[in-house]
């Protein structure tokens, strides 16, 4: 039978689509919660939308959901409703493709597009080992590939209800729940919850899940946690239940040998895909991912390139050079070499002041340390710095 999108799953995945468009243009969150009811007003009774964000809206719209203007009638959307009536038109006869864009933070994402058929297979699969939850607790937006097919996907699926909730609230788990979140937001949850509910399954995607942080959810009560691999130009590539340290490949990927040495993915369809780490292979569909093949690292789900932040501190003035880490709080780190001697407080200051108008959250650095010449080894290999 040809897949066909519900509507409740659309209308979760189009909420958290014009979000992150209003949040873009704007530079900051609507004061309204992203999930809208049909009947919510597009324009100034509702979600208070301008010409301009409307149009912004229908293009993103348009985009992840592969719809052109024949689809739309002769008045432009006033409700909600009528952006899902749009989408479900493109849908009704089951079938299309989806279309989501990469985390980047200093690189530029890239629009990368899903069969749907391809997107629910997965999804059946993943339900598989959740299939006797109660709810799923978002913590994620439904406009990434991650929040797509577990908080919109997912739940239809499952025939469950999905909440959205936000870790610095009250979560209010219950048993049963399935809880879906990047690393970041598990070290947060971890930190601010004394035990969990019984029968609570967790899910984390988006970055790497430090081991010791697993360990310690476990410890604390989850009973079970789902560690996804993939990226958005994939979708999930594999999974394991913590603790295994190695990933199972997804039914739908092998694992084919290049003729330097390293892997690539091929898929049921016989196409061939880069994989966005360097593997190990650890058995005949495990994998071991051991690093980024870009520089990149994941810092709340998002893609920076330390490279980058450092090139940026060295064009600032007092700065001589400068090198960016991963710091296990799991945000970056800098270490600077000034220009001249002067005044550490100074100095801080400009660039605390520097990177907060010109980096993203995600790429500024949350602590920096200062020497004469940057920490290199015996080999001259720049290492790392406490």
């Amino acid at each position: 039978m040809t897949p066909v999108l519900s509507r409740a799953t659309v209308q979760r995945i189009a909420c958290a689509v014009v979000a992150a468009e209003v949040r873009r243009v704007r530079g900051s969150a609507l004061p309204l919660p992203h999930q809208w009811p049909e009947t919510m007003a597009i324009g100034d009774d509702g979600l208070g939308l301008d010409s301009l964000e409307q149009l912004g809206a229908l293009g993103a719209l348009a985009e992840t959901f592969g719809l052109d203007d024949t689809m739309l009638g002769r008045e432009p959307p006033r409700t909600v409703g009528a952006w899902i009536d749009w989408i479900m038109g493109r849908f009704a006869r089951g079938g299309g493709h989806v279309t989501v864009r990469t985390s980047g933070s200093t690189g530029r994402p890239v629009p990368c597009t899903h069969a749907l058929a391809d997107l629910l297979a997965e999804t059946q699969f993943l339900a598989g080992y959740v299939h006797e939850r109660r709810r799923v607790v978002a913590l994620v937006p439904a406009h990434h590939l991650y929040g797509m097919i577990w908080t919109a996907l997912l739940p239809a699926v499952l025939d469950i209800p999905v909440v959205t909730r936000t870790v610095g609230a009250s979560l209010e788990l219950a048993p049963g729940d399935l809880v879906i979140a990047v690393p970041d937001q598990w070290q947060a949850i971890l930190s601010l919850t004394r035990g969990f509910p019984t029968d609570l399954v967790g899910v984390s995607s988006g970055g790497p899940l430090n081991d010791a942080l697993a360990a310690d959810l476990l410890a604390s009560g989850v009973a079970r946690l789902l560690d996804i691999y993939g990226s958005s130009e994939t979708g999930g590539i594999a999974l394991r239940e913590v603790p295994a340290r190695s990933y199972r490949l997804l039914p739908r990927w092998q694992l084919l040998a290049r003729d330097d040495g390293d892997w690539e993915l091929g898929d049921d369809r016989g196409w061939r895909h880069d994989l966005p780490d360097r593997i190990e292979r650890v058995g005949e569909r495990d994998i071991r991912p051991t690093g980024r093949r870009d520089g990149a690292v994941q810092v709340g789900g998002h893609n920076v390139w330390p490279t980058r932040v450092a090139d940026m501190l060295r064009t600032l003035e007092g700065v001589a050079d400068a090198a960016v880490r991963l710091h296990v709080s799991g945000r970056l780190k800098a270490y600077i070499v000034p220009a001249v001697e002067r005044d550490r407080s100074q100095l801080t200051t400009m660039i605390e002041r520097a990177v907060a108008d010109r980096l993203s959250m995600a790429e500024r650095p949350v602590t920096l340390t200062f020497g004469s010449t940057l920490p290199r080894n015996v080999m001259g290999k720049l290492e790392d710095w406490t």
